[in-house]
């Protein structure tokens, strides 16, 4: 046992030693705070490049911390492309591990949706040169089933990474039950494993938020008189309202047009059209939802729309489509002003 004298005349070494190491903590805590601040700013502004460079220097310092493993995560999967949307895992699993939260579960979820969504992409591209090549030749039969059998363990993958999405993106859902990010990567989820009914039931959720948020905008741009650059964030985050918006009603119509519901698919895309008139595409599907609810003559009213706004050429499918369509309605009209005016005609000659 140390002696008490002794004890005493090491207290102010340790205590200047403690201060030190409380120091040298703090410095540390603000180089990586200003790490992830930069890394954010450049990630706001789009720079991923640098935002990335930012994130892994203070990394470097910390492997361990859970925003900088957050936005090097999020940066990596904001690239799209396979390579770094794999890189992202490691990053955005340590992040959650450190810290679960909302941010953490969204962001590790839009991760196994994303990475998902590239094996059935890639599949896709396999089954699709699979049918292109010519079964006869004994080599292209060796080729045709080496690509079928690539694309089938593709989509296994897939489906247990959308297993793993749907689990985290639910779990994110009910921390944040308002939250449009979630609501709308859990619906695209739903879709992908083929779950309609909990994909629209989803997608009506997140319309309810966005019409609400919406609402509160428009009414605070009306009401209040607010500082220029707080009126332009406010038209901003409005704008985004209006886009998820757009997106959500246009996979709910999607979806309602494949189960043949076709007014409430006509519904959807009413709204769409109001939130957003330039969308040539939506002319085409709410009049194609039109044509198979018996309505030809505002079929064809949106197929001519569609045709004065599209860029697409003569030699496109749906161009074709909707000439055809046009082109019945205009014979279906003929037909029956001609039908309509042979007794009077014959009424005529008999007097």
């Amino acid at each position: 046992m140390l002696r008490p004298c002794i004890v005493l005349a090491l207290l102010p070494g340790l205590t200047a030693l403690c201060a030190c190491s409380s120091a040298a903590s703090e410095e540390e805590r603000s180089r990586l705070d200003d790490y992830a601040a930069r890394a954010r700013a450049y990630y706001d502004s789009g720079d991923l490049q640098r935002a990335e460079q930012q994130a892994r220097l203070g990394l470097a310092l910390d492997p361990d911390d859970p925003m900088l493993n957050l936005l090097l995560g999020r940066t990596l999967l904001r690239w799209q492309d396979p390579e770094h949307v794999a890189q992202a895992r490691p990053y955005l699993e340590q992040a959650h591990e450190q810290q679960e939260d909302h941010k953490t579960l969204y962001s590790l979820g839009e991760y196994h949706l994303r990475y998902a969504e590239l094996l059935l992409l890639t599949a896709s591209g396999k089954e699709q040169r699979a049918q292109e090549l010519p079964s006869e030749d004994a080599g292209d039969s060796k080729a045709i089933e080496s690509l079928n059998t690539t694309a089938s363990r593709q989509r296994e993958r897939a489906s247990q990474h959308l297993q793993e999405a749907l689990e985290l993106l639910q779990a994110a859902v009910a921390s944040v039950p308002t939250d449009p990010y979630s609501l709308r990567l859990l619906a695209n989820c739903y879709t992908h494993l083929q779950r309609s009914n909990d994909a629209l039931a989803t997608l009506d959720q997140l319309i309810q938020v966005l019409a609400e948020s919406r609402q509160f905008k428009n009414e605070r741009l009306a009401l209040m008189d607010l500082p220029l650059p707080q009126e332009n964030a406010l038209r901003e985050d409005l704008r985004h309202d209006i886009e998820l918006e757009v997106e959500a009603r246009g996979l709910a119509a999607a979806l309602l047009k494949d189960r043949k519901d076709y007014r409430a698919a006509e519904e959807q895309l009413t709204a769409v059209l109001k939130l957003d008139p330039d969308l040539e595409r939506e002319y085409f599907n709410r009049g194609i939802c039109r044509y198979w609810l018996g309505e030809l003559g505002p079929a064809a009213e949106d197929m001519q729309k569609f045709l004065r706004k599209t860029r697409l050429g003569l030699d496109s499918e749906e161009v074709n489509r909707a000439l055809d369509l046009i082109a019945e309605y205009r014979a279906r009209s003929a037909g029956a002003a001609a039908a309509s005016s042979t007794p009077a005609s014959a009424g005529g000659a008999a007097r």
